[in-house]
C-alpha cells in the first residue's frame, strides 16, 4: 500500500485548523502518513493574533502527534492563495517532487475516522483507470440514489473539501485548462454536453474558454475539465468530510450573500461517516447519468436561466459583478 500525503495551507482561523488537524489524527492510518501544513505569514495586524495561535499549536504537534510526519513551512512573507507562488501552491510543488499522489485539504474540514483509509484505497483501487481523476471525500447532501455501492462515480460538481490525486493527472488538468484547452474542444457538441449538467456548468465552461490569462484552477475548473474529457471523481455515499468554514472566516463566502445562511446550515448539520474503517462495495456507475442530474438542480450554485444569461452578459462585457 502506497499512502498519500496530506498537505494543508493555513493562516488565522486556529479553531478550524485544530479541529481539521486533530480529526486527522483520529484517522485509521493517520500512522501511516505524511501531512505538510503551510502557514502563511499574516498580510495585517487583524491576522496576527489567530496565526500566534496555531503557530503555537504546531510546535506542540511538532513535538507530540500520530502521524508517520508532521512537516511545517512557516511562510516568512504572506504567500496568499490563488496561483503557483501561493500558500498551496508552494505546498502541492514540494510534494509533487516526491510523491505520486497526495491530498489536498482546505483548514476548515472535519474528516470521518475512516477518511485516509477510504482515500488511500480508492487511490490503490483506481490507480490504473486513467477516467478516474481524483477521490473524493466530501458528498454532497444532495438526494442521490445508491443500489447496493458505497461510492459513486460523480463529474457534476467536484468538491475540493478532502480530495486523493494522483500527481500526472492533477498536472494534465492544469496543462490542459490553462492552456487553452477548453477554447480548442469549444463546439455545438460540448454546449449539448455541458447544458445537461446543469447551466452553472455551462456558464464555468464558456468562461473558461474564454478567459485570459492564468487563473487559479479551483473545483468549479476541475468539474469542466471532467465533463470535457469525459473523467469523473469517486465519491463515498456517506461523506467523510463536513466543512465547518461558513463563518465567513475565509476567502470564499462574505456576509451578506444570498442563500448563505441556509447553505450554511445544510453543510453545519451535515451527518458524516463515524465508522473506523471503510471497504469498498458495489458497481460506481449506478445511477450515474440520474445522479449527475440530481447534482445539476440541487447545486448549492444552482444558476437559473435569467442568472446563466445576467452573468455571461457581464462576463463578456467585463461590467461590475
Amino acid at each position: 500500500m502506497v499512502y498519500a500525503p496530506i498537505i494543508i495551507p493555513t493562516l488565522n482561523r486556529y479553531e478550524h485548523f485544530k479541529q481539521c488537524l486533530e480529526s486527522l489524527e483520529k484517522c485509521s492510518w493517520a500512522e501511516f502518513t505524511d501531512v505538510y501544513v503551510g502557514l502563511d505569514y499574516p498580510p495585517s495586524e487583524k491576522y496576527v493574533e489567530g496565526w500566534g495561535k496555531i503557530d503555537a499549536f504546531l510546535r506542540l504537534k511538532e513535538n507530540h502527534n500520530a502521524f508517520h510526519l508532521l512537516k511545517v513551512f512557516r511562510r516568512e512573507v504572506n504567500c496568499g492563495m490563488g496561483l503557483n507562488k501561493s500558500n498551496l501552491g508552494l505546498l502541492g510543488d514540494y510534494v509533487r517532487e516526491r510523491y505520486d499522489r497526495y491530498v489536498v485539504s482546505e483548514d476548515d474540514n472535519v474528516f470521518s475516522p475512516n477518511f485516509l483509509e477510504y482515500i488511500n484505497k480508492g487511490l490503490e483501487r483506481y490507480k490504473d483507470d486513467s477516467s478516474v481523476f481524483a477521490i473524493v471525500g466530501y458528498a454532497h447532501p444532495y438526494h442521490f440514489k445508491y443500489a447496493d455501492n458505497n461510492h459513486y462515480r460523480h463529474n457534476t460538481d467536484m468538491s475540493t473539501w478532502g480530495f486523493g490525486v494522483f500527481v500526472n493527472r492533477y498536472m494534465e488538468c492544469l496543462k490542459f485548462m490553462r492552456n487553452g484547452g477548453v477554447r480548442q474542444n469549444l463546439s455545438i457538441g460540448t454546449l449539448m454536453k455541458f447544458r445537461g449538467h446543469g447551466l452553472l456548468r455551462l456558464f464555468d465552461m464558456i468562461h473558461y474558454a474564454y478567459h485570459k490569462g492564468r487563473y487559479s484552477v479551483t473545483d468549479g475548473a476541475i468539474s469542466v475539465y471532467l465533463i470535457m474529457n469525459d473523467m469523473y471523481v469517486i465519491t463515498p455515499a456517506i461523506s467523510k468530510v463536513r466543512n465547518i468554514g461558513w463563518d465567513c472566516s475565509g476567502s470564499s463566502f462574505s456576509k451578506g450573500m444570498s442563500g448563505l445562511e441556509m447553505i450554511a446550515a445544510r453543510h453545519n448539520n451535515q451527518q458524516i461517516d463515524t465508522a473506523e474503517h471503510f471497504e469498498y462495495v458495489g458497481d460506481d456507475t449506478a445511477f450515474m447519468d440520474y445522479n449527475n442530474h440530481i447534482a445539476a438542480i440541487e447545486s448549492d450554485g444552482y444558476m437559473s436561466f435569467g442568472q446563466f444569461v445576467a452573468k455571461l452578459w457581464k462576463s463578456f462585457f467585463k461590467l461590475p459583478q
